[in-house]
């Protein structure tokens, strides 16, 4: 199965908000965050797929655009009826990557993987119950893990690299987070709580993580924590590939990772401290 030519995977939401029909819990600010997040990740998108990803009615979604476009952080496509970024937003972003370059810092270091592995090498942060991909690097072999885009999100522990954002963190963390997950796991049926804790137990004795044909079939990865100078995971490395590459070579696929696991903590700690890790993505 080639996994370059299958659909992009849905986009996942930090707080998935009501279905239509259900009590609406959420505020209004949590509605705006998941405009703008989804079009963070895909766009221009019509309104209906921006209702339909939210789980917003179209009218309440429609109101919440309008009033975007008027403070410019959304824009209408001239010619279309599709809505996307608009240049308030992006200002943010510029303001962002000069605080927050932890993808700029592990530029080398994916292009290096890339490179060794002929993969694809990935880096992800933490972002409440779900792994964010900020960078990553295509590899030459014509099999890629393509599903797996710049802006993406996923449960911790969906994929190597999730996972590895997960495995280290205080055990009463992980059930937490397990407990609220359990229900966007439905599109990866083998991934469960007993799995994902068996994993933990695994990757905290080899220093590293190993995912085959979990997350997505035919496909697997390996990832590593990144941590800072104190030894806090603030974000993680992996590598996709197809399965059989991934069991060929895991020993190998994670001594790369790790050393440069150990490149990007010393850039990090080298750079100025408004540049050192993604902590508190949202």
């Amino acid at each position: 199965m080639n996994a370059s030519t299958t659909a992009t995977a849905r986009t996942s939401r930090k707080r998935p908000l009501p279905e239509p029909g259900q009590p609406d819990k959420f505020n209004a600010i949590q509605k705006v965050c998941a405009i703008l997040r989804v079009l963070a990740q895909r766009s221009p998108l019509r309104l209906t797929d921006i209702a339909d990803t939210t789980s917003l009615n179209k009218a309440t979604a429609l109101r919440i655009l309008n009033s975007l476009i008027e403070e410019g952080f959304v824009s209408r496509v001239t010619g279309a009826k599709t809505y996307e970024l608009g240049q308030e937003a992006r200002v943010m972003a510029v303001g962002a990557r000069r605080s927050v370059d932890i993808a700029e810092l592990a530029q080398p270091s994916l292009l290096r993987l890339s490179e060794r592995s002929a993969d694809t090498a990935l880096l992800s942060v933490r972002s409440g119950v779900e792994a964010l991909y900020l960078a990553r690097s295509v590899g030459s072999h014509p099999l890629q893990p393509n599903y797996l885009q710049i802006g993406s999100r996923r449960p911790l522990g969906v994929g190597a690299g999730a996972l590895a954002l997960l495995v280290w963190l205080p055990d009463a963390e992980i059930e937490a987070v397990i407990e609220v997950i359990v229900p966007r796991l439905a599109k990866s049926p083998r991934i469960t709580p007993k799995f994902l804790r068996e994993r933990i137990a695994v990757a905290r004795k080899a220093g590293h993580t190993v995912l085959l044909d979990a997350a997505f079939p035919g496909m697997g990865g390996v990832g590593v924590p990144v941590r800072d100078d104190a030894g806090e995971v603030v974000a993680a490395l992996s590598i996709g590939a197809a399965t059989d590459r991934i069991r060929r070579r895991e020993t190998e696929l994670a001594d790369m990772l790790k050393k440069e696991a150990q490149v990007l903590a010393r850039a990090m700690a080298q750079a100025p401290k408004n540049v050192r890790s993604a902590k508190g993505v949202s």
